[in-house]
């Protein structure tokens, strides 16, 4: 047994100091390390054509280092950190495994600042050009009196000083690059011609290098165009870095290209949900996941892929959440519960948004923004429906809401409260949304008025209202302004035609014709631009070809790069002994959810607090259906004094195994490979042997409540 390990099981917590020994599931190396990846790193195909030479002697070393290099380039920050410790286990000596843990936590200042510690205390056994690299970080997070637009400066003059050192040095250009736009919040990118042409170096030497994904963020704000080569390149660049596959449908969005857009995020989330299935990896501790996620809900919006578009935002929501990546406020559930509305409204999909915002994929929530959201469409869909009275209740709970939400924004906000919960104007402005289309439906004389007031109403849906008022001066000032999207083509098409302006209706309906070459064929606009199409003499159709181009890049099939959406891994056959000597394994839970929980150890303060709280509301779990185990690297003759320590002093609710072993830890990766130390976890299996959600970390996870709840939705949506 590991020295460590085996005078952990002696000593109690409170003999536990960081200058003697850390706490049980803490690094050795300080706090920055505990966080992050803790497993090995492999290496892995496509993460982008690199050299970055460094002085280590370990020729696995420097292909994981130059790993690390095209993960950084991807902006693959956990998977880099990863390659970079395993750098620093193949060679404890290498500075530049510190380094690269640096630059993988840009977004970090204080992991960060703990990594450039460790490598400065290795700057003595760095080479000369080594040392350059290491004098970029030392300076910029050293601690002085500089702005962050001075410290941007430095940092760019360092890597300057590489370049002009060193001018055959590639990877200096290519960081020179990223830094330069990387900064533009505190230094502005007084010549992006400058850096393009910065960039066309790295280029000459590496066609292949992943600095595409620099120059696709140089122009996306400005001239997209110019990026386009880039975007044609950039995911063949580093194929298997699914943020690569993302950033071209930037470009492509931008020049109104949806269909090679949808392409590239489709790519993206294919990428993503192969890695995170066989890695263990819940979606949204994945940077940027949930953006292309929803980016690319309203990319299928834009072209009508309504299914398509529906099929992923449901994804979204049944996403495990996790109070620090997904909640309400972040992540797939904020995003998933948006867009599968907005998707629902725009094509105007009455029954099945009734159905699904009173189901449990989309229930009520004690939140103002998602329940004002919720309840908002609830009502224009009664209003679609004809039916007065339920329209009725759902105004009065959107004046409920608008009472709620201004007594939230005058309290001090909630750990994981969305965003939009200060906003009672939110509530103000649907209820008088649904005022005015109950005025209208009901026909009273306060209908125009009530109209006015809703200020706040999609233009589209207002010209309907007036026409239906009668009101033609109000709809055609309702065309000014309406979205170029194919419903908002459709209602300002129907509008002209209603207003008498036929020629501008038919160029309009071609207008939407360009973009729904691959609209779903059921949907209930495309009945309405067929009727209008014979309404308005065209012979032809209004439907558009899809567009040919080659400038795309040349690309793989997409189902070779994973599925659409995220699916549950298999969980790991086990074995282990309880607390009388007997042998048990996974079997025990055949056919039944459980949640497995992994502790250090009877001398571990925490884990104990860990399993006393889950001791006190195992009843809860069994209510729901769901077992409860806890799994121990005790022997047994150790792992029996949890039942002194339970507070009740009684037996534990639930069986505690013993896995001296750890084979059961390191089967759950509850392990830290590169300090071959155990670290907790809990980890709920579903019925189906599937892996739905875990928590792996130097830390237990001790919120019963929130585990609870989780779980009952995710066993519900089976």
């Amino acid at each position: 047994m590991h020295l460590r390990l085996s005078s952990f099981l002696f000593l109690s917590a409170a003999c536990l100091s960081p200058a003697a020994d850390p706490l049980p599931g803490h690094s050795l190396h300080g706090e920055a390390f505990n966080e992050g990846p803790r497993q090995a790193a492999v290496l892995i195909p496509g993460t982008g054509k690199v050299d970055f030479a460094i002085s280590s002697k370990n020729a696995e070393a420097k292909k994981f280092f130059n790993q690390g290099i095209g993960q950084l380039h991807g902006f693959w920050y956990y998977e880099a950190e990863r390659s970079f410790r395993q750098v620093a286990v193949l060679d404890p000596e290498c500075a530049m495994a510190y380094w690269g843990m640096a630059m993988a936590n840009v977004n970090n200042d204080a992991r960060a600042k703990g990594f450039v510690k460790k490598a400065v205390a290795l700057k003595g056994k760095a080479s000369a050009h080594e040392k350059l690299w290491l004098t970029t970080l030392e300076n910029f997070y050293k601690e002085d009196k500089r702005d962050k637009k001075q410290r941007a400066l430095d940092f760019i003059r360092d890597l300057e000083a590489i370049v002009q050192e060193h001018p055959e040095d590639v990877e200096a250009k290519a960081f020179l690059a990223w830094k330069i736009w990387h900064a533009k919040g505190e230094a502005p990118i007084s010549s992006p011609q400058a850096v393009d042409a910065l960039l066309d170096q790295v280029f000459a030497a590496n066609p292949e290098h992943p600095a595409h994904h620099y120059r696709i963020h140089l122009w996306d704000g400005s001239k997209p165009a110019r990026a386009l080569k880039s975007a044609a390149q950039n995911g063949q660049a580093a194929p298997g870095i699914a943020h690569m596959w993302h950033m071209p449908g930037h470009t492509f969005s931008k020049l109104k290209r949806y269909d090679d857009a949808a392409w590239q995020q489709e790519a993206s989330t294919r990428a993503d949900h192969a890695y995170m299935i066989k890695n263990w990896v819940l979606p949204d501790q994945i940077h940027n996941y949930a953006h292309n996620e929803e980016w690319l809900v309203r990319t299928f919006n834009e072209l009508g892929r309504a299914k398509e578009a529906i099929a992923l935002a449901k994804s979204l929501i049944a996403n495990p959440r996790h109070p620090k990546y997904n909640t309400l406020a972040k992540g797939s559930a904020s995003y998933g519960r948006t867009r599968l509305i907005e998707t629902l409204l725009k094509w105007e999909m009455w029954d099945e948004l009734l159905a699904v915002t009173d189901s449990p994929l989309i229930a009520a929530v004690d939140d103002a923004s998602h329940e004002v959201t919720r309840r908002r469409a609830r009502g224009i869909a009664f209003y679609e429906k004809g039916d007065l009275k339920s329209l009725d209740i759902n105004i009065a709970h959107l004046d409920e809401w608008q009472w709620k939400a201004k007594k939230q924004a005058a309290k001090k906000p909630k750990i994981g409260a969305s965003k939009g919960a200060k906003k009672p104007e939110a509530a103000a402005s649907a209820a008088a949304e649904l005022r005015a289309l109950r005025a209208v439906l009901a026909g009273t004389k306060d209908a125009s008025a009530k109209l006015k007031a809703a200020t706040e109403m999609p233009k589209e849906r207002a010209a309907v209202l007036w026409l239906k008022l009668g009101d033609k001066k109000q709809a055609e000032a309702s065309l000014k302004g309406m979205p170029e999207d194919i419903p908002g083509l459709a209602a300002k098409a129907e509008t002209q035609a209603a207003l008498g302006k036929m020629e501008e209706a038919k160029k309009t309906l071609k207008q939407a014709g360009k973009l729904a070459f691959s609209m779903d064929a059921d949907l209930a606009v495309g009945g309405r631009f067929d009727a209008l199409a014979s309404r308005l003499g065209l012979k032809d159709g209004w439907r558009g070809p899809a567009p040919k181009r080659d400038d795309s890049g040349e690309r793989p099939a997409l189902d070779t790069l994973g599925p659409m959406h995220w699916q549950p891994p298999g969980a790991p056959k086990w074995e282990a002994l309880t607390l009388d000597g007997k042998p048990v394994d996974s079997s025990v839970f055949a056919g039944k959810p459980h949640i497995l929980l992994f502790y250090l150890g009877s001398a571990c303060g925490h884990c104990m607090e860990q399993v006393n709280a889950f001791n006190k509301v195992a009843q809860d779990y069994e209510k729901a259906g769901i077992q409860l185990a806890a799994v121990t690297l005790e022997p047994m003759s150790l792992a029996g004094r949890i039942t002194e320590q339970m507070k009740t002093g009684q037996l534990p609710a639930f069986p505690i195994y013993c896995n001296p072993g750890l084979e059961m830890f390191k089967s759950f990766r509850a392990y830290d490979d590169f300090e071959e130390e155990p670290l907790h976890a809990a980890v709920l299996v579903d019925a189906q042997g599937r892996l739905r959600w875990w928590d792996v970390s130097w830390e237990p996870f001790s919120d019963t409540g929130f585990l609870l709840a989780e779980s009952q939705r995710l066993l519900s949506l089976e």
